[in-house]
């Protein structure tokens, strides 16, 4: 591949990945705000109260996939891939838990897009961080 062509390819797997993950992130928070029934049953087996499940975590997904699109804060972009990881573990944990395997699946497989739109974002955030430091030096 040529230096363009590797930069278009790697631009347009970053952009694939993260939306997938933003998409996900979206649509599971937009589906328990709608109808919090299955979350807060989920939530009351595991000992999770039912405000964090109905609430917090909605909107918290919400503010983390405007944060990775957003890609302003270098930092801020590490902090909200790192809470998405600590929820989709607790995700996969909690599916095993109450033996649903299909969902423990799809657990598993938004694992993997979270995995592939940090790979691919890493140096980006890397590249921005540097340029802070330089800037304010």
């Amino acid at each position: 591949m040529a230096k363009n062509e590797s930069s278009t390819w790697n631009r347009g797997r970053y952009w694939a990945a993260t939306i997938a993950l933003c998409a996900i992130l979206i649509y599971s928070a937009l589906s328990t705000l709608r109808d919090p029934t299955s979350s807060e049953r989920l939530g009351n087996e595991i000992g999770v109260p039912s405000f964090i499940v109905i609430y917090a975590l909605p909107i918290s997904k919400l503010l983390c996939a405007a944060i990775i699109l957003w890609r302003g804060f270098p930092r801020l972009r590490l902090f909200a891939y790192a809470f998405i990881l600590f929820y989709l573990v607790l995700d996969l944990t909690g599916m095993i838990k109450v033996q649903e395997y299909v969902n423990a699946a799809t657990a598993v497989f938004k694992i993997g897009v979270w995995a592939l739109a940090f790979w691919w974002d890493r140096d980006r955030i890397h590249q921005q961080k540097l340029a802070l430091a330089q800037a304010t030096v």
